[in-house]
């Protein structure tokens, strides 16, 4: 099942390190608007054809036990899935990523989260 978006939770990350990760990951990132709770961005990821289509990154800062949420409001993105993502972000970030084990759908509650750290990969119960 092809996933409709993707979201991870970075642990301790500031909304300017998440920005500036989001521009390496980007072909282009413009601020949408931003405050100290909330980023949101327009964004493109180039294809294999170089095609981009635009869509929206939103950060949502300290949402749950220091964990910023970062959300791909895109099916079409770099990543597989959100594993991949988040396997990204820590080799970025050095620090805890989480995201759900396996893919959300809208009604869904997520009860079983995986957890990459410095450790490796766990399944933990969280939120």
């Amino acid at each position: 099942m092809m996933q409709t978006d993707i979201e991870i939770y970075i642990k301790s990350a500031s909304p300017e390190a998440i920005k500036l990760w989001l521009e390496i990951c980007t072909s282009r990132l413009d601020v949408q608007s931003s405050n100290a709770k909330r980023q949101a961005y327009w964004a493109t990821f180039a294809d294999a054809n170089n095609q981009q289509a635009e869509f929206e990154i939103i950060v949502l800062n300290k949402v749950q036990s220091n964990f910023s949420s970062v959300w791909f409001n895109t099916k079409n993105t770099p990543w597989a899935n959100d594993k991949a993502c988040a396997q990204e972000a820590f080799e970025h970030f050095q620090s805890t990523v989480r995201c759900v084990v396996s893919s959300w759908q809208e009604g869904d509650a997520p009860d079983q989260w995986l957890s990459i750290d410095a450790q490796g990969e766990s399944t933990i119960d969280w939120l």
